[in-house]
């Protein structure tokens, strides 16, 4: 675990030593790079294992349901995960100068998931999203998970969202497939392990 955490850290600064050397728009963060999920902590897959589709870096992951979401111009992280045919999943956490200013973040973008459906409904009438609470979960400073889902190109669509802080930083993980049920109680634990891994 030591091993792959600090494999992910130096993607981070090489990440940022990159967009310094060839003008990369994406600003210089002044916080430190928080705690990211490792592969085998994304909800159990029926079918195979997961892995990186790519490292922690800086910079930010665009989910269909965080398109109204005000992202910070710095100190935002991301990572992406897969696995060979079934299913997908990300990460992405922000750092806040303040408590204050996190707890706001996190709460819009609750407000931005709660209406994705809607959103989604009225950019593609006929289709139907369907929305689902899923409840809180009780770590750190809280934590909760929604759930749409759709019929896509590839069959029905199931996405699961989860929004958690602890203390001045908030994480946002994804999770979909277009495979089975969705892993409620799983992606639970994915989550609380995410909050856990923040510092």
């Amino acid at each position: 675990m030591a091993r792959e955490r600090a494999m992910w850290r130096k993607a981070v600064v090489g990440a940022a030593l990159l967009a310094s050397v060839f003008g990369g728009a994406w600003p210089a963060s002044a916080a430190t790079a928080p705690g990211f999920l490792d592969p085998s902590e994304m909800p159990p897959d029926p079918f195979s294992a997961w892995y990186w589709s790519s490292f922690p870096s800086e910079g930010f992951y665009q989910h269909l349901c965080t398109d109204t979401l005000e992202f910070p111009a710095q100190d935002v992280w991301k990572a992406e995960y897969s696995t060979p045919e079934t299913a997908s999943g990300a990460q992405m956490s922000v750092v806040l100068p303040s408590e204050a200013e996190a707890a706001q973040f996190a709460a819009h973008a609750e407000q931005a998931v709660a209406g994705c459906a809607a959103r989604r409904e009225q950019q593609y009438p006929g289709v139907p999203v369907a929305f689902t609470d899923h409840g809180t979960v009780a770590v750190e400073e809280g934590a909760h998970v929604y759930g749409i889902g759709y019929q896509g190109g590839w069959g029905y669509q199931n996405q699961l969202f989860g929004v958690g802080r602890d203390g001045d930083t908030v994480t946002l993980v994804t999770w979909e497939s277009n495979w089975g049920t969705p892993p409620v109680a799983a992606f639970k634990n994915t989550l609380t392990t995410a909050v856990n891994k923040l510092r």
